[in-house]
């Protein structure tokens, strides 16, 4: 009895040994999608066919198995993502079908190509719709009595679609600002944008970071602009940063959005200043008023006396 329960015990510790090792292993790969998002004009009655990479990219010595889900897809108010409750934007779901790739695996550093298809029925609503292939890590390979555990857990081929017919292109930029005074930190501009229409549109955004006193330009994006989707009826707020900011200086910044043929631009004279020194300015600005304000009644004072004394002598 006591020989079994010493054996129950070793197979136990045993057992969890090899469950952590094996969400310990699954904690150390990833999976790479590459494109991880295209636009595409869909017309009704088409059958549109692409592809994508799966990649195992080798953070561990373990084979990577995946398998590969399609979802509907679209953004809450606070640009989320959702995947269910998407609506009529969703119908594309139903419209790809996986033709070869949907599962397999991948040693260290290899990769497999996902194809798909899509098929748009004659009905097709025109206007956005919008979906992922998601590609999801698993232990073990697929099938009966498998450990799947990497649903919820991969990482999305975002499908952006306009279905041709009668689409809506609009929008608006709302806001668009810079701030002029930071405590530190990195060189900043925001902008918030409302999409009107019935389907997705690209927005732009670029700085320009200038010295205020040569004018010589110091930072620029122009060459790799910014670029962001805005899905129909969301509002999109964003923010552009110049990474490299200097912890002391003053710069002209200007900042453009473009969106749905609507251009918005800004300047503005920005200054950059650590709190440490912002505290050394004002303290010495402090002692600098109190040394004025101590000066000026020490005058005050010595007028007193001398007045004073001309009145004895009278």
């Amino acid at each position: 009895m006591k020989k079994t329960k010493i054996l129950l015990a070793v197979l136990l510790v045993a057992a969890s040994f090899l469950t952590a090792r094996s969400v310990s292993a699954f904690g150390d790969v990833n999976i790479t999608v590459s494109p991880m998002r295209e636009s595409v004009v869909l017309n009704p009655g088409d059958t549109y066919r692409s592809s994508f990479v799966v990649s195992n990219p080798g953070y561990s010595e373990d084979v990577l198995y995946y398998h590969t889900v399609i979802k509907p897809f679209y953004v809450n108010e606070n640009y989320d993502p959702v995947f269910e409750g998407v609506g009529d934007s969703g119908q594309i779901a139903d419209w790809i079908k996986i033709t070869s790739g949907g599962t397999g695996e991948l040693s260290p550093n290899e990769s497999g190509a996902v194809e798909f298809i899509i098929e748009v029925p004659e009905d097709a609503p025109a206007g956005g719709q919008y979906a992922v292939i998601s590609a999801e890590v698993d232990l073990e390979p697929s099938g009966e009595g498998a450990i799947n555990i990497g649903e919820g857990m991969g990482i999305n081929h975002v499908i952006l679609a306009e279905v041709t017919g009668n689409t809506i292109v609009s929008g608006d930029i709302l806001d668009v600002g810079i701030p002029s005074f930071l405590l530190g930190g990195n060189v900043a501009a925001y902008s918030t944008i409302e999409n009107t229409g019935n389907v997705h549109g690209m927005a732009t955004y670029t700085m320009e970071v200038s010295n205020l006193f040569s004018g010589e330009v110091i930072y620029s994006n122009k060459d790799e602009e910014e670029t962001r989707y805005v899905l129909p009826d969301r509002t999109l707020y964003n923010e552009t940063f110049w990474l490299e900011t200097p912890s002391v200086g003053i710069f002209n910044v200007s900042y453009t959005v473009e969106f749905q043929g609507l251009t918005s631009e800004v300047s503005s004279m920005v200054i950059v200043c650590p709190w440490w020194l912002l505290f050394i300015v004002v303290f010495g600005l402090l002692i600098l008023i109190i040394r004025i304000v101590t000066l000026v009644i020490m005058q005050k004072k010595r007028k007193v006396v001398v007045n004073a004394g001309h009145e004895g002598d009278v």
